[in-house]
């Protein structure tokens, strides 16, 4: 039976549940596409799940005659694979008829390594790029940058119960209308889960709809999933406990992980129960290593059916305690982020690998230690602060007795540097005079060689004066002596 959910997917933009003003922005960006491209190639629809993200890209494609390529960044997160298919956002089809509209939903899930990359292809693209996502600011900024971004508002009950009447009456069935408003209630602003309520309470039975909803939660707390892991020894009712749990499966994993101990009692119990769990964690594991996020599917069935069945529970009130790690990981991340940077300052001042950085650091500490004198002028040289300091001394006082070393060392080099700055001024000085009287000289000495150049230019044209008097002279007597 074909999901109501696309059996019943608005096929036209004016049928979307009241989104008019994010549809006011969508409209211009696709019509841009259309005679040509505009400014930002990509569109990020940001909103609560069920708001009608999803569908507006379909009916998108349905009006202005588009093919969907459907991307999900949840099960291909690694660069390599949304490459593939963001490169179809270069051509038209075989025929060249219809253009491509890349969808890639979940967008608030692509590993960051990759987001550098995706905006390159981005900013290459020659047909629309939609990316859906349900918190815009989880997008990696290299993509937000390159998109803009159309804000979808949560649904309200009432529009919710308006969807939920067209379709049972398309579907000719009669729901008693305290049934819609409780699945409207619980659907908490999330449309597509309410159809999908509608259909599985009409389908099981809708005397039995409170039993049935009873397993749908949107928001659902860690606690109350562990409660729901934890109390039963059906598989199939554990594995409806992580459904919508706003928590990493790795997050999951430790929670239960802390508490299986208080739970069961019986030495083999907790041992079945450790062993689905490390199964689940060879999953995940797996998953990270390949890129192969399907892999996720086999772990939630182990940290939940296999953890649920593993044995005798205890009776009576549980109370569950949160991860130990997760204690020692939030006291230690002041601690962790100074060790951190005193890593990086060691790596750039000393040219160092992140691992010999590392063992650099041990060596510090060992110096700072025993040695504050040449503790300071190490401090100096990586412009250490007080809490880097404090965290390789792991002394207070030492700490503070190397910082007035510091100090000191700060004056004698402020000294030292203001007397080669001196030095360095007077010796500008003396060349500058040097070279005015460089230039002095050579002044002089040009005017000499023009003016005995004038000279050697006189000589020639007095000789020749005296010549041609000469010669007067000359013929003047030989002339008298003719007569």
């Amino acid at each position: 039976m074909l999901p109501w959910t696309e059996k019943y997917r608005p096929k036209r933009l004016v049928d979307i549940v009241n989104q008019d003003k994010a549809l006011e922005k969508v409209k211009p960006w696709i019509e841009q596409w259309v005679h040509g491209a505009p400014k930002k190639k990509a569109l990020i629809l940001a909103g609560p799940p069920g708001s009608g993200k999803t569908t507006t890209v379909y009916a998108l494609a349905n009006e202005y005659k588009f093919e969907v390529i459907e991307l999900n960044a949840s099960d291909d997160r690694t660069f390599g694979k949304i490459e593939r298919y963001l490169n179809a956002a270069y051509t038209m089809d075989v025929f060249g008829r219809r253009r491509k509209l890349i969808f890639l939903d979940e967008a608030d899930n692509i590993e960051p390594s990759g987001a550098r990359e995706i905006a390159k292809l981005i900013t290459k693209a020659r047909n629309p790029i939609i990316m859906s996502a349900n918190r815009y600011w989880e997008v990696p900024i290299e993509i937000r940058n390159k998109a803009e971004i159309v804000e979808y508002k949560r649904l309200t009950q009432r529009d919710i119960l308006k969807a939920l009447f067209r379709i049972i009456k398309a579907e000719g069935i009669f729901v008693p209308k305290e049934v819609l408003q409780m699945i409207a209630k619980r659907a908490r602003g999330d449309l597509r889960a309410a159809i999908n309520d509608l259909q599985t309470v009409v389908s099981g039975g809708v005397e039995d709809a409170e039993l049935i909803l009873a397993y749908r939660d949107v928001e659902k707390s860690i606690f109350e999933a562990l409660g729901t892991i934890f109390a039963t020894d059906n598989a199939k009712r554990a594995k409806m406990a992580l459904m919508n749990l706003d928590n990493t499966p790795d997050e999951v994993l430790l929670w239960l992980d802390e508490n299986i101990p208080y739970v069961y009692y019986k030495p083999e119990d907790i041992a079945r129960a450790y062993d689905a769990l490390s199964r689940a964690d060879i999953y995940l594991g797996r998953a990270k290593r390949s890129g192969s996020y399907g892999l996720w599917k086999y772990a939630m069935d182990m940290m939940t059916a296999g953890v649920a069945v593993a044995g005798v529970k205890k009776k009576g009130f549980m109370r569950f305690y949160p991860p130990k790690t997760l204690r020692i990981l939030r006291d230690t991340k002041e601690e962790r982020s100074i060790r951190d940077s005193i890593v990086k300052k060691i790596m750039k001042g000393m040219h160092m690998s992140k691992l010999e950085a590392i063992e650099t650091m041990q060596i510090f500490k060992a110096i700072f230690a025993n040695n504050l004198d040449v503790a300071a002028h190490i401090a100096v040289f990586l412009e250490l602060g007080d809490k880097e300091l404090e965290f390789l001394t792991e002394d207070k006082e030492k700490a503070a007795k190397i910082k007035g070393k510091t100090l000191s060392i700060h004056r004698k080099l402020k000294k030292v540097k203001t007397e080669l700055e001196a030095r360095v001024e007077e010796v500008i000085g003396k060349e500058k005079e040097e070279k005015a009287e460089g230039m002095d000289k050579k002044s002089e000495k040009e005017e000499a060689v023009e003016a005995e150049g004038k000279k050697e230019e006189i000589k020639p044209k007095e000789e020749k004066e005296a010549k041609e008097k000469k010669k007067d002279k000359q013929a003047t007597l030989f002339e008298f002596l003719k007569k």
